[in-house]
């Protein structure tokens, strides 16, 4: 057996389906990098031998260094992509880098997250993956696309680009110029500010210190003089040339060419939806190509008239929940996950049950945004002011819509500095509690979300519930009219405002609390409210 083995005839059980989607679509005579594949049958230990090998392949192809990528069986799924979770490596055409490079796409198959994604997908983790290996592309412009096909024609697409590399858009830390489009007519074209391009260097341009200039490729026109800012891992870091700044980064000839591209290869590969990465060098290039898990949105959203912030409506979907930064760690179930991008370290806190995602960084088509539309957690991406939400607010995330605002039934937080007394306290919670609490708590009242339930359907499973632990109630928002519900199926509940707050509360429990809690993980209040009951 010869290792590694070309890219003409690969398989997905030897070379993954990433591997073999490409060898699809170059049998098809559609443009895909030159590559080759360490298969999935060659052991770690094996893994020193195909260096060589690599190398003497690299020698006239790879002038800017090797990218080693993941190639699982189980990857580029109908409903589980994996975006994001395992790793590529950007290495110069140095023994030991390369290496090195392929030791960590191989040792990324058997990390936590990838166990708990597959999991959560119903699939068994592959065991071991092959390895891709392709020559680093210098594109001027690079992205994804998304895109509904039908015949011959792209009937709904969605393209997301940036100047040079890719990997700060797919990643979360940039967002794309976007372009949306039904049939071949453009919707609309939404710029992006790109303070910084990616591009892989020789390596004497990764000698050079900041400060010094090299000459960038341009998709619309002429190259230009670009000035370091700094280098890592191969790639080089530039400041975007000045003349660059309000140019359009997609010119729309070449728009139109990825989206002839996108049709050919949803035919080779069968798709009615496709995923597609793309770089742009002499021409279009495809880097990967897959079927599109879910529907992408196409809502760019003004802030809510009410207060709130307005980002890019990723995954939709509503949901209410306390606020919670991913740093320094993970949040707990049932919090609004609030993140930067999400690496495969980060990732597992999309696992973790948050009821939704805010991404302060990052466009519809990033891998943050491609995990929660797999799993249907309401998401909205590319809302920077997010870092300034503190931890515990309450908030509403309409990944729908794109937007994000407080919660108007509560009050703005307060943070204790050690555990409270729940003494006569209803707990806030946004889940029906499956057991009875054990902190002396007087009741558990559950956060009514109107955009997302029925409120006879979750009345009805509160009183089920209540059967089995504490005292039960609904806490509502001032303007959700309760009347209509109560009578006559469920004469066991009255609707009481109280203190500013609204409550369904069962009559056989007595009189209210005297006080309304919502609590962190470690029993810190975030608010506190007293509750007098008032008339109805």
């Amino acid at each position: 057996m010869s290792i590694p083995i070309p890219l003409t005839g690969c398989t997905s059980s030897r070379a993954g389906a990433k591997a073999a989607a490409l060898a699809r679509l170059q049998h098809a005579g559609l443009p895909v990098p030159d590559s080759i594949v360490i298969p999935t049958n060659v052991t770690d230990r094996d893994l020193a031998g195909a260096v060589g090998p690599v190398l003497a392949w690299a020698e006239r192809r790879a002038p800017y260094g090797l990218i080693a990528r993941s190639s699982a069986p189980g990857e580029d799924g109908a409903t589980a992509s994996f975006a994001g979770l395992y790793a590529s490596v950007v290495t110069p055409c140095r023994p030991g880098q390369v290496l090195a490079a392929l030791r960590e796409v191989r040792a990324s198959a058997h990390t936590p997250v990838i166990a708990q994604y597959a999991a959560t997908s119903g699939r068994v983790p592959d065991s071991v993956l092959a390895v891709l290996v392709q020559p680093v592309l210098r594109p001027a412009v690079s992205g994804v696309l998304a895109a509904v096909v039908s015949g011959r024609a792209c009937t709904s697409w969605r393209i997301e680009a940036v100047r040079g590399l890719a990997e700060p858009l797919v990643s979360g830390t940039q967002t794309g110029e976007i372009h949306i489009g039904y049939g071949p007519v453009t919707d609309s074209v939404v710029p992006t500010s790109q303070t910084f391009l990616h591009l892989p260097g020789t390596r004497e341009e990764l000698d050079l210190p900041p400060g010094e200039w090299i000459t960038a490729p341009n998709a619309g026109g002429d190259p230009a003089r670009a000035k370091v800012a700094d280098s890592d891992s191969g790639v080089l870091r530039l400041r975007t040339p000045a003349a660059w700044v309000q140019q359009q980064i997609l010119p729309p000839d070449q728009r139109q060419e990825l989206l002839s591209l996108a049709v050919g290869a949803a035919r080779a590969l069968g798709l009615e939806r496709i995923d597609m990465e793309w770089a742009i060098t002499h021409g279009p290039t495809i880097l990967q190509a897959r079927p599109l898990t879910r529907p992408v949105g196409d809502a760019t959203a003004p802030p809510p008239p009410d207060g709130g912030w307005a980002g890019l409506a990723a995954v939709t979907g509503s949901a209410t929940g306390p606020a919670a930064h991913l740093v320094p760690e993970t949040p707990p179930g049932g919090a609004v996950l609030i993140c930067r991008a999400l690496g495969p370290e980060a990732a597992a806190a999309l696992l973790g049950g948050p009821v939704a995602v805010v991404s302060t960084t990052g466009g519809t088509l990033s891998h943050t945004a491609i995990i929660a539309r797999e799993l249907g957690i309401p998401c909205v991406t590319n809302v920077p002011e997010a870092d300034q939400i503190p931890d515990g607010m309450i908030v509403e995330v309409d990944g729908t819509a794109g937007t994000v605002r407080p919660a108007t039934l509560v009050p703005a937080p307060r943070i204790e500095s050690g555990p409270v007394s729940l003494a006569d306290a209803a707990i806030v919670t946004t889940k029906i509690p499956d057991a009875r609490a054990t902190d002396g708590r007087a009741a558990t009242l559950v956060l009514y979300d109107p955009h997302s339930a029925d409120l006879k359907v979750l009345l009805r499973a509160v009183t089920a519930a209540a059967k089995s632990t504490e005292v039960l109630g609904i806490l509502l928002p001032d303007d959700v009219p309760a009347s209509p519900v109560l009578r006559p199926r469920h004469p066991g509940y009255e609707f009481a405002a109280v203190n500013g707050l609204a409550v369904l509360w069962p009559r056989s429990a007595g009189r209210l609390p005297r006080r309304v809690v919502a609590l962190v993980a470690d029993t810190r209040v975030i608010f506190e409210r007293s509750l007098t009951r008032s008339a109805p």
